[in-house]
């Protein structure tokens, strides 16, 4: 069961030999509706479909419309209702004067655009036009620049002044509204050409209406996306799934206990498992626990005192001192390392050092130097004498006197000098 819920893509396997119930046929199944009030729902469903696609259509201008390439549709000029010619010709009129207001406007909110001037139009002359005022002389004039005509010239400019800023309110759609606080405004809703409201009655249908087209389209993605997350509301009060009348029979409260013992060890084992598999896995030790000391513990080995350890410290430390040596003389070649903080002693004037003889009188070591030289002369004698001890014979073992003695290894050959000290 876990399994099933755990693994959604699980296919469903499925008994033949066994018959299930209807789900919509049960006992306890909710009332359906009839086939009118599912075609009214339907009806209401795509209305409001509808409503929803328009209000999209309208707050998103730049959605691409889609065209069903099925659909026909017909000229909006050849329709059979369609205005008398006068009627089109009015509107014509009044396109071809909006299209000039329109340019007009462009002209006024763009500066800088260039004038184009059709060469087949010839101006004309301001103050000398037919519906120009007539000025005859200075007093003239004077008469027409009174005070009501000022003020007409000025309502005019007024008047040509807020057509700009209005023209230049549709062109600039970022400009900020200005709004005098002297104005007041009336209710949007309560104005004569208002569009008629509905009831609290109807308010309160069409309210339930799309409650309702909420609900079930939330019904139908919790259907569609099995991955969505259930919403609970905490208000709400549910029955016991155990305690249902059709339920399963559950388990009692051993056997409950004793399957959680059982998971338990299961867990550990397949922790321990996974430790000894992977050694380089971490050990998570919780805060909660607390451990004794490992050197306190009643089967820890008997630890040696302060003095023991002390010797044992001294004895490795001269341990170190004859390995060190050993190395210097096993490896003559081995750099020779002095500490700067170290001072040295004379070697012959240590308190250890061996008693030095006097120095000798300077006949004796004349006497000594003349017998030095007494020797040299004697052994130069010696090797140019030729004496026969000291010829190289080659014997063998045949020439060997049966009875005589054996030289021992150590014994001193002279080579004949013994000869001459007998002549």
């Amino acid at each position: 069961l876990a399994t099933d819920y755990s693994d959604v893509n699980k296919p469903v396997a499925v008994d033949p030999t066994v018959f299930g119930r209807n789900y919509f046929d049960r006992a306890s199944a909710d009332d359906t509706e009839t086939y009118e009030e599912a075609e009214e729902r339907a009806q209401i469903l795509a209305d409001c479909a509808k409503l929803q696609e328009l209000a999209t259509d309208y707050s998103n201008p730049s959605k691409p419309i889609v065209v069903d390439p099925a659909v026909f549709g017909r000229c909006v000029y050849s329709d059979a209702d369609m205005e008398e010619d006068e009627f089109a010709d009015e509107r014509a009129e009044i396109l071809a004067d909006c299209k000039a207001l329109k340019e007009l406007a462009t002209d006024y909110s763009r500066p800088g655009k260039p004038i184009e001037v059709d060469p087949a139009v010839f101006g004309r002359d301001y103050f000398k036009r037919p519906s120009a005022p007539e000025f005859e002389d200075e007093e003239m004039a004077a008469i027409c620049s009174d005070v009501s005509q000022l003020d007409e010239r000025h309502r005019i400019l007024a008047d040509c002044r807020a057509l700009k800023e209005l023209a230049t309110d549709y062109s600039d759609v970022n400009k900020p509204v200005v709004v005098d606080p002297a104005v007041f405004g009336r209710s949007y809703f309560n104005r004569p050409s208002a569009d008629e409201t509905e009831t609290y009655e109807e308010a309160e249908e069409r309210a339930q209406v799309l409650a309702d087209a909420a609900k079930l389209k939330d019904l139908a993605t919790d259907y569609s996306d099995v991955n969505k997350p259930l919403a609970v509301d905490p208000s709400l009060f549910g029955r016991g799934y155990y305690e249902r009348d059709f339920a399963v029979e559950t388990e009692t409260v051993e056997e409950a206990e004793e399957r959680a013992a059982i998971l338990a060890d299961a867990a550990k084992l397949k922790e321990s498992a996974e430790s000894y598999l992977r050694p380089e896995k971490p050990v998570a030790a919780s805060s909660e626990v607390f451990g004794r000391n490992y050197f306190d513990r009643a089967s820890a080995p008997e630890v040696e005192s302060k003095e023991e350890a002390d010797e044992r410290a001294r004895i490795l430390a001269d341990a170190a001192a004859l390995k060190e040596l050993a190395t210097d003389y096993s490896r003559p070649e081995k750099p020779v390392t002095v500490d700067p903080a170290v001072f040295g002693r004379c070697y012959f004037d240590r308190p250890s050092a061996m008693e030095v003889e006097a120095e000798e009188p300077v006949d004796e070591q004349a006497e000594l130097l003349v017998g030095d030289k007494a020797l040299k002369n004697l052994a130069a004698a010696v090797k140019n004498a030729g004496l026969p001890g000291s010829k190289a014979i080659k014997t063998s073992s045949a020439d060997t006197e049966v009875g005589a003695a054996k030289k021992s290894a150590s014994s001193v050959n002279l080579f004949g000098l013994s000869e001459v000290e007998g002549m």
